[in-house]
């Protein structure tokens, strides 16, 4: 059953208060599992297997009909398709408790086992070769070329239909014996189905009948990792860094003392449970350094250790990336074959050769090597436009380099240059967008080449609680289009605070776009996520990407309940249309347990948060109130700053008048970027949405609102609302510590109360800051 996300954004904006017995939407979602006898815990349980933990089913009943249904293991073959090994020398650390796979299905074999061996509470057998009569309860898993017994009972047509990556999960009867199969096209689809298969237990949910075909609505499902800034989830005290020589990031390059021996080549632990969880919700790829790139990766010392960690992650789908920096061609440590300012051309055979030269180099060890992430002509990184080009000859002129490599070019829109307009929100369009316009002596229209994705963050300012959909959503229609999503919570509470993701996601996605045709006429399917999985526009390579919160921490993420914004971006990447209810229950009971209490509550706790951060730090729609650098507590009065468009002051525009920027057809225009009934409903105060009212009007402090109070009522009761809702959260909490298992009930309860904390800060500083210009009393809501 789903649950609507409205019910508890109602709850929030309506001041409601989690405890103890709350949740009562959330009951549904528990579906019909009774209570059962509590899980067996372990106490000093840290996190680090995040949602492949794989606890023994509970409930006894279910553990028996789980038993019957799954008493083998059958993959057939699965070391004949190896994986291709560049690193003689690749080795786990010593210790370790992961392995090396080397091969797809025998990643696959190796989770069903680990998988139903933990959930089963006991050893299930591997049966390599079945022959045609297959064990009663076995679980086939492979596809037609690898297995006999899936190409007997999984017609070719069927695979076809689900595509490279999708799979079909099937019950089989056969006289007196049933069984299940995992089915793939590719190795990789009967990889992600054997992930769902143990998911559908993991939930409790039937294994009988099954007739399930999946397949992802998008072709790239994908990570960008920052690993030296914006970084939440390292060992050391605060997050942001690591312990004894590492930096906190999941992957060491350049450790130092007494982590110099963990540095790539040598595997950690970290990396394949990294790996494992990324596959299980279908993620794809991974650019492994920061977009504010670092030279040293595109050296041969690094390209060596980055083949180690490609061979690594193979064998589960994930195929690595790098940033890279535009002006690397001039960097001296790749002399003799470096170029000078004048071959900078991004049209020119010595500017194109270069790139290829250096892809190739990096190709030859990582030979499906998915390409290069580029932030060029933004926050000081170098560009085209330092040599006289535009962002659209910078993307064209890398992707002819690596285009007969088959690789792809990640170009970030990014960009806020103040000469392009004064209204920040504006800048990124009016450098594209006339690109994507532009007449072709071929007779199409659009200047960038195939093989070259726009990468576009989800709203026009930078990752905010909530924003209005980037207005570049739809109108870049003849340009490969990918979504940026921002996983790492850079504005969302970092890892100091509880705030699910993927409601926001969800609301993006299903934002409509009000998209044209040439005639003006309104297209079937235009909700952004049309745009994004191509349906809208018929784009046929498509991708999402998200920005990662990975690191050295022992649960990986830095605060428990990050872990369930990787898990909701994979599963939302696969499929946009999933209901976030959905994606928190499911992950509650894989991470949490399967109790009708503890998925009732948590899974409350999660709808609401979102919505909860947004009203006590962002309400109604005012942007980017953060101190400076940090991006956390509250600074909506600083003004210092050497640009303009980084102080809060120049997003709130507060006066005596009111608060919120004019970007109507009045103030900066931002609206006209819109197709034109968004256009026509965010640039009239009485038709703008009220929870994005301040990112489009300089709103009077004694406007009316929906709710019949004035602006300036409706305003306070956010911040307090959404403190409070903070309050519930950690109550709610408190009430499960008889079913947590204790050192993660501990962490998660000094993270809330600390939450709490910081929340009422951001309520008592911006309340008390409007004020200053509002003149009017502060009334507490009740």
């Amino acid at each position: 059953m789903s649950v609507s996300r409205r019910g508890f954004v109602g709850a929030v904006t309506a001041g409601v208060t989690l405890g103890a017995g709350a949740g009562g939407t959330a009951r549904a979602l528990a579906g019909q599992t009774p209570a059962g006898s509590a899980a067996r815990r372990d106490d000093d349980y840290d996190g680090s297997a995040m949602w492949l933990r794989y606890v023994p089913v509970a409930d006894p009943h279910l553990l028996r009909r789980y038993r019957c249904q799954a008493t083998a293991v059958v993959v057939e073959n699965a070391g004949r398709n190896k994986s291709y090994r560049h690193t003689r020398d690749l080795s786990m650390a010593p210790g370790s408790t992961e392995r090396l796979m080397a091969s797809t299905l025998e990643a696959a074999r190796e989770e069903l086992v680990r998988g139903l061996g933990g959930l089963l509470d006991r050893p299930v057998r591997v049966v390599h070769r079945p022959g045609r009569a297959l064990p009663d309860g076995a679980v086939v898993v492979g596809t037609r070329e690898s297995s006999p017994a899936v190409r007997r009972l999984v017609p070719a047509g069927d695979l076809e239909r689900v595509g490279r990556d999708g799979y079909v999960l099937r019950s089989v009867v056969q006289g007196r014996r049933t069984f299940t199969v995992i089915a793939g096209r590719t190795d990789v689809g009967a990889l992600y189905g054997t992930f769902a298969f143990l998911r559908r237990i993991q939930t409790h949910r039937s294994l009988a009948d099954l007739d399930l075909a999946e397949s992802p609505k998008v072709v790239n499902r994908h990570l960008n990792y920052w690993d030296t800034e914006r970084l939440y989830a390292g060992n050391d005290e605060s997050g942001t860094g690591g312990l004894n020589g590492e930096n906190g990031a999941i992957f060491n390059f350049a450790a130092t003392g007494a982590g110099a021996p963990l540095n790539l080549p040598v595997v950690l632990d970290r990396y394949l449970v990294a790996a494992r969880a990324m596959a299980s919700v279908g993620i794809t790829g991974i650019t492994i350094n920061n977009v504010n790139a670092d030279n040293s990766y595109l050296t041969d010392e690094y390209i060596a250790q980055e083949a180690a960690l490609a061979d690594a992650l193979r064998p589960y789908g994930i195929r690595l990336a790098l940033s890279i920096r535009y002006a690397a061609p001039l960097d001296s440590r790749f002399a003799p074959d470096t170029l000078t300012e004048e071959q900078m051309a991004p049209t020119d055979a010595d500017f194109q050769d270069w790139w290829t030269r250096r892809a190739r180099r990096i190709q030859e060890s990582i030979p499906d090597f998915v390409g290069f992430t580029v932030k060029a002509n933004s926050e000081g990184q170098p560009g085209p436009q330092d040599f006289g080009y535009d962002h659209g000859d910078g993307a064209n002129g890398m992707a002819t380099a690596v285009a007969p490599l088959g690789l792809k070019i990640y170009w970030r829109t990014f960009v806020y240059n103040p000469d392009v307009d004064s209204d920040r929100l504006k800048r990124a369009y009016l450098e594209f967008g006339h690109i994507d316009d532009e007449p072709q002596p071929d007779g199409s229209t659009g200047r960038f080449r195939d093989n070259v994705f726009l990468q576009t963050k989800n709203g026009p300012l930078d990752f905010q609680a909530r924003e209005p959909v980037h207005p570049m959503f739809g109108r870049m229609e003849n340009t490969n289009q990918a979504i940026e999503l921002q996983i790492t919570q850079e504005y969302t509470g970092q890892n100091r605070m509880l705030c699910f993701l993927a409601p926001m996601w969800e609301e993006i996605f299903k934002t409509d776009t009000y998209a044209t045709d040439e005639q003006g006429q309104l297209l079937d399917k235009r909700l952004v996520g049309h745009v994004v999985d191509g349906t809208a526009q018929d784009h046929s390579d498509t991708a999402v990407v998200g920005v990662a919160n990975l690191g050295n921490a022992d649960n990986l993420t830095g605060h428990h309940f990050s872990q369930a914004n990787l898990y909701a971006f994979g599963r939302q990447a696969w499929d946009w249309t999933l209901d976030s209810g959905d994606i928190a229950a499911d992950w509650v009971r894989m991470t949490w347990g399967n109790s009708r209490e503890v998925v009732d509550v948590i899974v409350s706790m999660m709808m609401g948060s979102w919505e909860a951060l947004v009203s006590y730090q962002t309400p109604l729609g005012i942007g980017h109130q953060f101190t400076a650098g940090v991006h956390y507590g509250p600074g909506p009065s600083e003004s210092h700053l050497p640009r303009e468009d980084w102080n809060p002051v120049y997003y709130n525009q507060a006066d005596s008048v009111g608060l919120g920027y004019d970007r109507s057809p009045t103030g900066s225009d931002l609206t006209a970027q819109y197709f034109p009934v968004l256009a026509a409903r965010y640039g009239d105060i009485g038709t703008v949405p009220e929870n994005l009212m301040m990112w489009f009007h300089h709103v009077p402090w004694d406007h009316p609102m929906s709710s019949g109070r004035i602006f300036w009522d409706e305003l306070v009761h956010h911040y307090y609302s959404g403190v409070r809702y903070v309050g519930g959260m950690r109550r709610a909490w408190d009430s499960l510590e008889s079913r947590i298992d204790a050192r993660r009930f501990a962490e998660v309860k000094a993270k809330l109360a600390l939450h709490e904390t910081d929340a009422a800060d951001w309520r008592d500083t911006c309340v008390g800051y409007w004020q200053r210009f509002s003149g009017r009393d502060i009334r507490e809501p009740g």
